[in-house]
């Protein structure tokens, strides 16, 4: 699965500097370099930006230096990762690694953190998002610290709910549904806006819908529920809006590049993307409705609101210590740094997304992202799409192939999550 890069942009930030009270009072006698392993924008966010620095005060302190491995694609970063993993000895001393491949044969391969944590604690570690941390297990024993997230979100355009003549916004899944309905029409001059857009790819999509709704594909315990009634019932309202046209015909090939076009060209009204999106989508230099566009965390359906809390779906990226790495000690005092919050909130500055709650009540990030708080309150509620077991992303493909089949009208949505159900079953193991 592809993981959201897209940088935010704070260019009208001061810069912050990282205080160094969170890091470890000991200097590292020898002058050392350790390599981290990760995406580019990794190295950005750690490293440039209106937060400044936050590796800089590791590395008075340490004596340190760091040698960045980076790739521009998440792909080339794990196949690299992995391999060094699994070798008698790698020179990768910190790595970063998505939750997508973060499943149990995987999680293995890097250090257990519960006695460094314990030796040398993270900085109030219970003001990580919770969701964040569960994945991270195997056998009770954690394997890695969140470091950067994008959790999803509905984006609207203000602008185009004002021309329809919209002015509550809905507070359930069913007025959702009709508001996406209203949101569907064609101009005067024959463009088509769609009420609802989002790319097919990705199961993390599906389910911020299906949550409206109590469904899911699995529970976080891994039980199967694709083919029970909630998310049989939501892929059915999805089949009925394409039919209607609110999704757009090109629904199982539109990529996100297109999507983000139709939202600042005023083609699509609504979509589910990171709050991150946000940035790009307001850019006034890209459209027409640059400061128009604005968060809402989806609405339960009306049975169940004030019963069950949404569930945002969440994708991140995790801080690791390789088993056969050469420097652990300097390794952990890294991962200390830049996840302390005075790192956090300087990555944040720097286009992170911060897995801490309490970054988000920083007043400079909240000058620059308006949606703070409601990225905080999804943040703090949010659960990843599947639960990790090493078959996942094979799970994830087999549950994607039969939603489209369901919402494109190929197949019956209770047939396509009974087969859904039937072919993921044998890869729980």
């Amino acid at each position: 699965m592809t993981f959201p890069i897209s940088r935010r942009r704070f260019g009208a930030l001061a810069g912050a500097a990282v205080a160094a009270a969170a890091l470890p009072s000991r200097t590292l006698a020898q002058a050392k370099t350790l390599t981290v392993l990760g995406h580019r924008v990794h190295q950005t966010a750690a490293t440039t930006g209106p937060g400044g620095d936050a590796t800089e005060a590791f590395r008075k302190t340490s004596g340190a230096n760091l040698n960045w491995v980076t790739f521009g694609d998440v792909n080339a970063v794990h196949e690299r990762l992995l391999r060094e993993a699994s070798l008698a000895e790698t020179s990768i001393d910190v790595a970063y690694l998505v939750n997508g491949r973060a499943v149990p044969r995987n999680l293995k391969l890097f250090e257990p953190l519960d006695t460094l944590l314990k030796d040398a604690p993270i900085e109030a570690f219970d003001d990580f998002a919770p969701g964040l941390i569960g994945p991270l297990k195997v056998d009770g024993a954690l394997h890695g610290i969140p470091v950067r997230h994008a959790t999803n979100a509905l984006i609207y355009n203000e602008a185009l709910l004002e021309e329809r003549g919209i002015n509550k916004l809905p507070t359930t899944f069913e007025e959702l549904v009709e508001v996406a309905r209203k949101l569907t029409f064609k101009r005067e001059d024959g463009t088509q806006v769609h009420g609802l857009a989002f790319t097919a790819v990705f199961a993390s999509n599906f389910l911020t819908v299906s949550r409206c709704l109590g469904g899911d594909y699995m529970t976080a315990d891994g039980k199967l529920t694709a083919n029970e009634p909630p998310m049989v019932k939501a892929l059915t309202i999805l089949a009925d809006l394409y039919k209607a046209g609110v999704l757009p015909r090109n629904f199982a090939t539109v990529n996100n590049e297109e999507i983000t076009t139709w939202m600042q060209q005023g083609r699509a009204a609504m979509t589910i993307n990171p709050f991150a999106r946000l940035v790009s989508y307001n850019d006034p230099a890209k459209g027409k409705y640059g400061g128009r566009f604005k968060s809402l965390l989806p609405p339960m359906a009306a049975d169940l609101a004030g019963k069950v809390a949404f569930a945002p779906t969440v994708e991140f990226w995790s801080l690791m210590i390789p088993k056969n790495a050469k420097q652990k000690p300097l390794a952990w005092e890294l991962i200390r740094a830049l996840s302390s919050k005075a790192g956090t909130t300087a990555m944040a500055l720097n286009g992170n997304g911060p897995t801490r709650i309490s970054t988000y009540a920083d007043e400079k990030l909240k000058a620059a992202m308006p949606y703070a708080a409601d990225e905080a309150a999804a943040l703090k509620a949010s659960r990843i799409h599947l639960p990790a077991f090493d078959e996942q992303a094979r799970a994830h493909d087999i549950f994607i192939e039969e939603t489209q089949a369901a919402v494109l009208g190929r197949k019956p949505p209770q047939q396509a999550m009974d087969d859904a159900v039937a072919r993921v079953k044998p890869l729980l193991g």
